[in-house]
């Protein structure tokens, strides 16, 4: 995709690197003799289903994984009516800016540009979802995850508090971004990672992490989706959407806490750490497990 949109743009050095189809095979596309009958419209049909698009493909296979058939007839009814509109003004003004050599090379620079884009975007995406190094690396973080899950750091820095032996990390997900998005915890002491749904939708709706565990955290709107694992190895680790659009950080520190710091000590009287309080235990009945299940890096969901 960068190297057509490239071309689109006007690079002379990348014009002799044309990708195209062999000419029989284009002799025998351009001939419309070969595309008659009352059959062909629905053949040319279902031969769309193989085209390599990314929203394509993402309709498709929640399609598939529905399980059922008229689900799946409308899930891909509803994909294809939502991009009717676009597909329709994009034909139409290809058709109109095409017609003179000075609005075509306008219109080649603006496609160019955007395929490009969508190019870069898409990439980054996957560096999010591999955990590499992405441009989401370069934005401003927000602050590190605490008890109360507003982002104010804890008694020992920014790490999170020890309950029960489990260290207690909250996050908020929405369809934009997570709240915290950058997350600290101790090397080889169990987490509980509460995640609340404040509206995710489509891909936000999941949580993957590869190199923390190796399923995923299923989120449900407007509740709380737990995930326990137990970080082995300290270093940072990417998490996001199942198609890496929103993504965010856990480093994993080594624990060079003191005796004091044990969480045995972080225990008071009530057996809850200070700053989790008694509505925190009270509400654990809203919480619903996220449904992964195997073993992670050292952990598993529960």
């Amino acid at each position: 995709m960068i190297l057509l949109g490239l071309q689109m743009l006007g690079v002379k050095a990348l014009q002799k690197f044309q990708i195209s189809a062999p000419k029989g095979l284009t002799r025998y596309i351009a001939d419309e003799s070969h595309f008659k009958g009352k059959y062909m419209p629905s053949i040319l049909g279902a031969l769309t289903f193989f085209l390599p698009c990314g929203f394509t493909i993402t309709a498709q296979s929640l399609a598939l994984i529905s399980g059922s058939f008229w689900q799946g007839s409308l899930i891909m009814l509803t994909f294809a009516l939502g991009t009717l509109p676009m597909l329709a003004v994009i034909g139409f003004s290809s058709v109109k800016f095409l017609s003179s050599a000075e609005s075509s090379a306008k219109f080649l620079r603006v496609a160019g540009t955007i395929v490009v884009f969508f190019a870069l975007f898409n990439i980054n995406s996957q560096m999010n979802i591999l955990g590499l190094p992405s441009l989401n690396d370069l934005k401003v973080n927000s602050a590190p995850a605490s008890s109360s899950g507003q982002g104010v750091a804890a008694s020992e820095g920014d790490l999170p508090p020890i309950v029960d032996g489990k260290q207690v990390v909250k996050m908020e997900a929405t369809s934009l971004r997570y709240t915290p998005d950058t997350i600290k915890v101790r090397a080889e002491i169990p987490v509980r990672w509460e995640i609340k749904d404040n509206g995710t939708s489509g891909c936000t709706n999941a949580i993957i992490s590869k190199g923390l565990f190796s399923d995923s955290i299923a989120l449900t709107n407007g509740q709380t989706s737990v995930k326990e694992f137990t970080p082995s190895k300290p270093g940072k680790y990417k998490f996001s959407c199942w198609m890496g659009m929103v993504s965010g950080t856990i480093e994993v520190v080594a624990d060079n806490s003191s005796s004091s710091n044990s969480p045995k000590s972080n225990l008071g009287s009530n057996g809850l750490t200070a700053g989790v309080g008694v509505a925190d235990a009270a509400g654990s009945s809203s919480i619903v497990p996220s449904g992964a299940s195997g073993c992670g890096c050292g952990g598993g969901a529960k």
